[in-house]
């Protein structure tokens, strides 16, 4: 295993997750690479995508690969963060990708300070520059399945999600404007 600036190669193990109450949590997406924790805070967003977007990569993968199989998974992973939560950054955009030379799932982390101000200095003409540094992080193809089965978990622990609108109910009901009318989630109903 390699840890240098750019590349965590392989990880031992990555997980998502969040911390704090409802309402005011803070999303985590962390990997272990020589038993140190590295963390770096997401967007709920950015995790729901991972828990979809995961399967999907994996899908392509088996259907272009099938002679890989399926990817091995740990019996009994753990999948919780570590502590202390000392995130490295926060994530502005992640993308997903796939090694075949050494079998990997590839995430591309690119932190959110740096992307903001590589965009706020870009220059107004059609010049490319240099894109916003970005860590790459190496696992395995059942880490990778296991990440999007905690990422899907993680994001589903919260509040609850309007069926209209999609957006969080609190404790204290919901209003959100469909179409015509109020929909208010405290008695599922129309006013």
């Amino acid at each position: 295993m390699s840890y240098f600036d750019e590349e965590l190669f392989p990880v031992t193990r990555i997980t998502a997750g969040a911390v704090g109450e409802p309402g005011q949590r803070t999303f985590l997406l962390q990997a272990m690479v020589e038993g140190e924790a590295i963390t770096w805070v997401v967007e709920k967003k950015q995790v729901a995508a991972l828990g979809k977007l995961i399967p999907r990569l994996l899908a392509r993968v088996r259907e272009e690969y099938p002679e890989l199989g399926d990817p091995l998974v740990a019996a009994r992973p753990n999948l919780t963060l570590a502590e202390p939560f000392e995130p490295v950054f926060r994530v502005g955009r992640i993308t997903l990708d796939y090694d075949r030379l050494h079998d990997l799932v590839v995430l591309n982390l690119v932190d959110a300070d740096a992307d903001e101000a590589d965009a706020a200095e870009a220059p107004d003409q059609g010049e490319e520059d240099e894109e916003s540094p970005e860590l790459q992080v190496f696992t395995t193809r059942g880490q990778a399945f296991l990440l999007g089965r905690q990422a899907e978990l993680a994001v589903s622990g919260g509040r609850p999600l309007c069926l209209n609108c999609g957006e969080p109910i609190n404790d204290f009901g919901h209003f959100c404007l469909p179409g015509s009318g109020r929909w208010i989630q405290d008695n599922e109903r129309w006013q």
